[in-house]
């Protein structure tokens, strides 16, 4: 599993995750079999790729495919078909769909899909959807819209930002002050410390939690404008 969150503003486009790739393990104690869920086996996962054509790809849900680690596969398809460019974002989304359904066994993975496109000489931000397993290819975006969405471990942030409300001695629930994020005031670098403190709260309460610890690692930022992406924070290889 994983987190990963993509925001949309008037300025531009965040997206954000997390770096853990996690495994479940499977033993044998004599006749007996036992599954050891959420095993960490890396935390330099690359889960956020950026096309050619300024495109960013992140994925989330099941982090690999036939036993290797899923981002040699986007990258392979990156390769093979946006390789050189000139192509619409609103192509890749389906070509995405399409390259891992035909795959041996799909991987029950998604992938978030941003970037613009230029309608009557205006760049429109486009945010898509894809579901593997589910078939499902959707926009997420409205013209127009500030918003944000996010996947993989989503309990956390999504309990942050919900309302709550109070049992009293009578029984009867009273709600607390509820303040919604403005997300239609945000700029760019709010976005982009939004984006970094999703995914480093989930991370830290869920090492507190009793749960696989299936988000951790360095925090990969990718910003995307009309007419540039670049790299916040992007983990390299290094000795």
């Amino acid at each position: 599993m994983s987190f990963m969150i993509t925001l949309y503003v008037r300025e531009g486009i965040v997206m954000a995750s997390d770096s853990r790739l996690t495994l479940k393990a499977e033993r044998r104690e004599g006749d007996k079999r036992i599954v050891q869920l959420a095993i960490g086996q890396s935390d330099s996962s690359y889960k956020i790729f950026l096309t050619p054509d300024n495109v960013g790809i992140a994925t989330f849900g099941a982090a690999d495919v036939q036993g290797v680690p899923i981002g040699g596969y986007i990258e392979s398809f990156m390769n093979e078909h946006l390789g050189r460019g000139n192509y619409e974002i609103d192509e890749i989304p389906r070509q995405i769909y399409e390259y891992f359904s035909a795959l041996p066994q799909p991987p029950a993975s998604g992938f978030i899909i941003g970037g613009y496109k230029v309608v009557d000489s205006r760049a429109e931000q486009h945010i898509w959807e894809v579901l593997i397993k589910a078939g499902q290819v959707r926009r997420i975006n409205e013209n127009g819209r500030q918003g944000a969405l996010w996947r993989g471990e989503t309990d956390v942030l999504t309990r942050l930002v919900q309302p709550v409300a109070l049992k009293d001695q009578s029984g009867e629930f009273k709600p607390l002050p509820h303040h919604p994020i403005q997300w239609g005031f945000f700029t760019l670098q709010d976005a982009v410390d939004y984006a970094i403190y999703a995914v480093r709260v989930t991370l830290d309460t869920m090492r507190f939690h009793p749960r696989p610890k299936t988000v951790g690692g360095p925090i990969d930022v990718l910003v995307i404008k009309p007419d540039q992406a670049q790299w916040v924070q992007r983990k390299t290889l290094h000795a």
